[in-house]
């Protein structure tokens, strides 16, 4: 795998964190990914103390290894946990108003 420079990872990860719902973020077991039309990426616990970020762009997988990325995960982890809320409550909402609507009909 070609090594992912850490100008270009934090460009990216930021262009991530600042932007999150124009990708499809997802927290699991492998840690976090998303992607949008262009690339994907995986930011991951690789050891006890390390985290590895991962994007894949023509099929080519890119990654950086530095120190940088356990705050990054946690804090990916605190924006796709607001989202989810957020579209919670909008489903909340939207549930409510069609009550209200059954309820005075």
């Amino acid at each position: 795998m070609p090594d992912l420079k850490i100008q270009e990872a934090k460009l990216l990860f930021n262009k991530i964190h600042t932007n999150p719902k124009s990708y499809d973020l997802n927290i699991n077991e492998e840690g976090i990914t998303g992607k949008d039309d262009k690339i994907s990426f995986r930011l991951y616990r690789n050891g006890e103390d390390s985290s590895a970020f991962e994007v894949l762009i023509d099929g080519i997988t890119f990654t950086n290894t530095t120190g940088e990325w356990n705050n990054a995960l946690n804090m990916l982890t605190s924006t796709i946990r607001k989202i989810e809320k957020e579209k919670q409550n909008i489903k909340l909402e939207q549930a409510l108003d069609k009550l209200k609507k059954y309820l005075s009909e």
